[in-house]
């Protein structure tokens, strides 16, 4: 027994260490003296029902009111009296609201500020609150610091006491007058002036819309006058601001807007014309926004110098409240909203990353794993741990969920609604009805490759609470950041952070220090160095949800102490430059007095140059709706062209071109008649095809005659197999680039994809492949492809099964390319498609064989979208580049936990449903809720599940039970796009970096962009063909990826493309100095780019 007891000693310390080793640690209230609580009614005579924003809480806002060097507390209470802690040390706070005299007046308060508005040197308190709305009476109070901890209110002295449904406020210096100006974030309430279409953003409401005033200094009567007209700011009904970020998002030194709004209005992004307006461009900027956007921030997650932002929303990860709450817009009421000026918005975070000079952001929280954190309000980016990358803390929780599908049918009834009408009785029993809200609050790791880890339990933050605002700071002074949350019906929470004790990491905080009138440097910018590696911080006190942190600036070292340097670029554009700083201390920094050097604006990322005189034609996608017809289908399988391709037709040396048209649309040839000089030839046959939908195009040489012919392939969805209109169609080059029709073989409709032409046989002559997608009313079954053996004359015929045994059902196939893959001088083939593994036919002297699973592909089945096949690191073998779905997605997908689709007639009324599953935790669920199925298969929901709550949170099997066995199962295991190394016939996969698994790839070239010999990839995709649910990809655009050393590959930012666009094809064109980039987008132009000398350069730099 006494030998088994040191161990049971080391099992119990080992214990008492890893409970000891949590990040944070919740402190008691009454060791810390703070005592605030948000208290709050929720069955008063004014209630939710009464208020839409009943629930949303305080906000609390944290700096050093006495210059003690100490931060300082202050809460904002929605009923009560607010709450101001003077911090006295190691965690210690006195109350002194009452003699402060900072308590507030208002009977509904909301969110609170500190700057240092006068610019005396103290933190002054800017407070707001509703009033003149039903009982709710008030206005925002400024309180003015007199120094001691007592303040004077003078809000109508200085022209801010504004009345209205006033959220939240933020001090900065718009103008660059050397003092701060304010933004004031208001909302709305439903009511007939918020609910219209988009041109209602013009008509000012006074009540509701945002304002902005100009600091017109301290001789002015009074010192800020309302500018919000002519600066170009919104001031609508329309508007339902929840927060406001004020920095430099473009990089030019003068401070942006970002302001994010709640329900149907999108968010708003100004751009800083520095000229006293703004210029909103959100629609150009954003692919989309969260649709419920609530609390935000803005930080440099990517080390590339640019804040980029984080938009909070209220998707819930857990299935039972998932499945049960109200999220994203139906179909046709996401089409009627963009249809009439609303921006396409989206149920869930978005963490938004700046391209770099704030003129697009890309979406990314799904890939970094943010996107679902419940009912949030306020995030807050920052270094918790000091390893020097950005953390994340996310504020949560809400009474009542008011979002309850069920309580919404029941409140919506016209028996509720005259109860409700007739007084306040019914209150009571309706609220009751809301579920209730209390969850954690979140807490993730972040990490360089962008993605996070959710932490929250390892680190000590796992209770259930109502937490709205929230800010950081370090309180204590020990080198970490703490966190403050102001809770509803419960004490603020102070979370001590335990970093420095646990991990060592070092730090370094930054306290600016400027003369003039913004003493405190809101809007400086401090960028650090350390072995290389770039962190940037800005001066923005305002961030999260009615609530502001710290103006010192603080930086994760990590285990290294030394700095390389550290760069200050000051409010007025002025630049310090410190060498030799060491961490593990508060660096004060003073602003030198001398004039300093100032930089010009920000460079622009290497762009590709627009060719000029390209031609001027327009694919013009026609309106159809698969989800009409297919409700349950995962994508749209229509809406994939134009298609394209190029070559030299005519013979003149020069690359000729030819884009695919749509239904009612003919395609279209453009010959080049010299370099950038482009004509379309007179009588080409297409026009009698223009019924038909271009999705693919091949020239290649099909009667030996040496002149490239074209092959075009019919597409769409909107048709049965058997249609006309889904025939393919062959185009012989007579001469000159006048082309004729041919024949094909009878057999050749269904819904196509793609073609690709090798000598299979080697006679001599170019035989095809042609793939097909998916067969119309039935997606999930294998349609027919076809290997087309040409005779030598242009000729063609099916090949017999036997010539390649499973190839006729290989797949929902989107994409095939041929390619010696085993080096025997024999062509293979390849394929990519949807439910379906890359799949490769080995040639063994004119018989293709399946021989996937030796090549080591059993397991990559994915949602492939394209295929290039290219030696691309010159060793004679040819490598495979495949574009799949992406990993921004809320699909998932990996071997042990594969994505799953069951197909097949589950209701028994004679259509194809295709039943799309996702893992949680073990489990298998539906991944669309109760009305999608309900529309689809009445006979099964409706009569099983007779509200929300019974059928959210139930399993695949729970559901259809037995239904399941007699369909047809399809799985997926990888979502990644991927690069297929080829060592000597070996195959191995890896994953392409993370800029190009952002979206659905869709096409990809292949060329040596920089000029060192190495051949590059440009990719290129999104995908809009889904439902609001999942949510459009338009994170994608065009993307760079350099070749390095050993086969590395290096994203590389390109301006002037496109974004928010779908791309069907690409083609990179080689022509010596003149190397070009053609583009064809669904639904827009054709763009043309070339990349000049000057280009490769930048590239290179």
């Amino acid at each position: 027994m006494k030998s088994f007891l040191p161990y049971l000693l080391l099992l119990l310390t080992a214990c008492h260490t890893r409970q000891a080793e949590q990040l944070f640690t919740v402190m008691d209230t009454r060791t810390t003296g703070v005592a605030f609580q948000n208290t709050l009614n929720l069955t008063d005579t004014f209630n939710i029902l009464d208020y839409l924003y009943y629930y949303n809480g305080g906000g609390v806002a944290i700096g050093d009111l006495d210059n003690d060097g100490l931060d300082d507390l202050y809460f904002s209470s929605n009923r009560e009296s607010n709450k101001l802690y003077h911090n006295k040390g190691n965690l210690l706070f006195e109350d002194l609201a009452e003699t402060a005299g900072v308590k507030g007046n208002g009977n509904w308060k909301t969110g609170v500020t500190m700057a240092d508005v006068n610019g005396d040197g103290l933190l002054d308190i800017y407070l707001c609150a509703v009033g003149g709305y039903k009982s709710l009476q008030g206005h925002n109070q400024l309180f003015i610091n007199q120094g001691g901890m007592r303040f004077s209110e003078e809000a109508e002295t200085y022209g801010l006491d504004v009345e209205g449904f006033n959220t939240q406020a933020s001090f900065f210096d718009y103008d660059l007058d050397g003092d701060l100006d304010m933004f004031l974030v208001n909302h709305s309430v439903h009511t007939v002036e918020s609910y219209g279409d988009s041109s209602l953003r013009n008509t000012p409401n006074a009540a509701a819309g945002d304002k902005l005033f100009r600091n017109n200094g301290p001789h002015a009567k009074p010192r800020f006058a309302e500018v919000t007209q002519e600066a170009g700011i919104y001031n609508s009904a329309l508007g339902y601001g929840l927060n406001v970020l004020t920095t430099d998002f473009t990089g030019d030194g003068w401070p942006d807007i970002y302001v994010s709004n709640d329900f149907h209005e999108h968010d708003y992004y100004y751009v800083n014309q520095r000229n006293g307006s703004f210029s909103e461009i959100g629609q150009k900027a954003f692919g989309h926004f969260s649709r419920f956007s609530m609390g935000s921030d803005a930080a440099d997650i990517n080390g590339d110098g640019a804040p980029d932002i984080l938009t909070l929303d209220m998707l819930p990860e857990d299935e039972a409240v998932l499945k049960a709450s109200a999220g994203d817009d139906p179909l046709d009421i996401y089409q009627f909203k963009t249809e009439r000026g609303y921006h396409h918005q989206l149920a869930r975070n978005c963490l938004q990353l700046n391209n770099g000079n704030g003129a697009q952001f890309r979406d990314i929280a799904l890939y970094s794993g943010i996107s679902a954190t419940d009912w949030s309000w306020s995030p807050l980016l920052a270094d918790f741990d000091n390893d020097g990358i950005r953390d994340l803390f996310v504020a949560n929780g809400i009474p009542r969920r008011p979002n309850d599908l069920d309580f919404i049918k029941y409140v919506s009834s016209g028996s509720m609604q005259a109860a409700l009408q007739e007084g306040k009785d019914a209150d009571a029993a309706a609220i009751a009805l809301m579920p209730e809200g209390a969850v954690s609050n979140r807490l993730f790791q972040g990490s360089a490759s962008l993605r996070f880890r959710d932490a929250g339990n390892e680190w000590g933050i796992s209770t259930p609470s109502i937490s709205t605002g929230a800010a950081y700071s370090d309180l204590d002074g020990d080198g970490d950041l703490d966190i403050v949350t102001n809770n509803l019906n419960a004490p603020a929470s102070i979370y001590r952070n335990n970093s420095r004790q646990q991990s060592g990491n070092n730090w370094l905080a930054v306290e600016l220090k400027s003369e003039g009138a913004n003493k405190k440097s809101v809007g400086a910018t401090v960028s650090m160095w350390q072995n290389g590696v770039p962190q940037t911080l800005s001066v923005m006190p305002t961030r999260g949800f009615q609530s502001a942190s710290s103006t010192i600036l603080h930086f994760g070292l990590g285990k290294t102490r030394t700095i390389d340097s550290l760069r200050v670029q000051w409010p007025d554009g002025s630049v310090q430059v410190l060498q030799g700083v060491t961490g593990n201390r508060r660096l004060v920094i003073n602003k030198q007095v001398e004039p300093l050097q100032k930089p010009g604006l920000k460079k622009q990322l290497p762009a590709l140059a627009p060719l000029a005189n390209f031609p001027d034609w327009q694919h013009q996608e026609n309106d159809w709706f698969d989800f009409n017809q297919q409700q349950l289908i995962p994508h749209a399988q229509s809406a994939l062209g134009p298609a394209m391709a190029s070559a030299d037709v005519d013979g003149n040396g020069f690359p000729d071109l030819f884009v695919g048209g749509c239904p009612g649309q003919a395609g279209a040839l453009f010959l080049q008649k010299g370099a950038g000089q482009w004509m379309s030839p007179v009588n080409t046959p297409f026009a009698a095809d223009a019924e038909s939908e271009d999705v693919s195009a091949l020239f290649f040489d099909a009667n030996g005659d040496k002149k490239p012919d074209l092959y075009v392939v019919s597409g769409g969805n909107e048709w049965p197999d058997t249609s006309s209109l889904l025939q393919d169609r062959l185009y012989l080059n007579t001469s000159g680039g006048q082309f004729k029709k041919a024949s094909l073989p009878a057999g050749l409709g269904g819904n196509r994809s793609t073609v690709c032409a090798a000598d299979i046989d080697k006679d001599g002559d170019q035989d095809l492949f042609v793939g097909s997608r998916a067969i119309g009313g039935s997606y999930g079954a294998a349609p027919l492809s076809h290997l087309l053996l040409n005779d030598g004359s242009g000729q063609f015929a099916i090949a017999a099964p036997a010539r390649a045994p499973g190839l006729q059902r290989a797949g929902m196939i989107t994409s095939a390319v041929f390619t010696d893959i085993n080096h025997d001088d024999w062509p293979d083939l390849v394929l990519a498609g949807e439910w379906m593994p890359l799949t490769v036919f080995i040639n063994h002297k004119g018989i293709l064989h399946n021989e996937t699973a030796a090549m080591g592909l059993a397991q990559s089945s994915g949602i492939w979208q394209c295929l290039y096949a290219g030696d691309l690191n010159g060793d004679g073998w040819p490598e495979l580049v495949a574009g799949n779905w992406g990993l921004n997605s809320k699909l998932t997908a990996s071997p042990q936990d594969p994505l799953l689709m069951y197909v097949g007639d589950a209701d028994g009324n004679g259509a194809t449903e295709q039943l799309l599953s996702i893992n949680k935790g073990g489990k298998y669920f539906p991944f669309l809720g109760k009305e999608e199925l309900e529309k689809a298969m009445p006979s099964i929901i409706r009569k099983k599940y007779p509200d929300y709550s019974s059928m959210a949170g139930q399993t695949m099997e729970s559901i259809f039970g037995t239904k399941l066995q007699s369909m047809q199962r399809h799985s997926v295991h990888t979502l990644a796009s991927l690069l297929v190394k080829n060592n000597q016939g070996k195959l191995t996969l890896t994953n392409l970096p993370p800029q190009v698994q952002w979206a659905p790839i869709t096409a990809i070239a292949a060329g040596d962009c920089n000029g060192d010999g190495k051949k590059d990839l440009f990719m290129a995709g999104n995908h809009f063909g889904v439902l609001p649910y999942e949510g459009r990809y338009d994170a994608g655009g065009v993307q760079l990826l350099l070749q390095g050393a050993g086969g590395q590959w290096r994203p590389q930012p390109v301006a002037g493309t496109p974004s928010f666009t779908q791309i069907s094809h690409m083609v990179w064109l080689d022509a010596g100095i003149r190397k070009q980039l053609l583009l064809a987008q669904n639904n827009g132009p054709v763009l043309g780019f070339v990349l000049s000398k000057a280009n490769t350069l930048a590239i290179n730099r």
